[in-house]
């Protein structure tokens, strides 16, 4: 047996040292931003189920309740007093619907962010279909509010759709890979 300090590793060029770097910052992003969808998925389960004991009640008393000790503290505080003034004049309610819209994409996002953590390929087209059907909804709802919350949506979105396209390319390299050597 060679002696360690003998041992030769060849250098990879310049190119393939980039693309492989890229590769793997791409990748550990990949994983973070799945387990962070995991994580906003299931605020979103949590925020469904809450919301299913809370149908019909107005918005506004939520903030207030959630609020209380604030308000107590600074009874005109101008971002509550602005929302209030909103919801006064448009009243907006918990629904079934909301609830049932929570927790639906709630699941939705924690089940495909795993499965593609786990690198299950089924679940990278369905990914990018609901990833691509929104960023249209989004488009289209930021062209006619131009909502600054819609763009920052949309930008988070494009993030991440890029990021599992990333991922899907270096799967389906390396399964192709794996398939030519056999």
């Amino acid at each position: 047996m060679a002696p360690v300090e003998n041992i030769q590793f060849a250098q990879p060029e310049a190119q393939d040292y980039t693309t492989a770097h890229m590769t793997d910052v791409s990748h550990k992003l990949f994983v973070v931003t799945m387990w962070v969808r995991i994580a906003y998925g299931s605020l979103r389960i949590l925020l469904g189920i809450g919301f299913l004991k809370l149908v019909g009640v107005p918005f506004l008393d939520i903030i207030t309740k959630l609020l209380g000790q604030e308000l107590i503290e600074d009874p005109t505080d101008s971002i509550y007093t602005s929302i209030a003034r909103h919801l006064h004049e448009h009243p907006l309610y918990v629904t079934q619907f909301l609830a049932i819209y929570f927790l639906f994409w709630g699941v939705i996002d924690v089940v495909l962010s795993y499965q593609l953590i786990k690198h299950r390929l089924w679940a990278f087209p369905v990914t990018f279909v609901l990833i691509a059907g929104f960023m249209m909804y989004e488009l289209l709802r930021f062209s006619m509010t131009h909502s600054p919350v819609l763009l920052t949506l949309l930008v988070i979105d494009s993030i991440t759709f890029f990021l599992t396209w990333r991922e899907y390319q270096r799967l389906t390299a390396r399964f192709q890979a794996v398939q030519t050597q056999s």
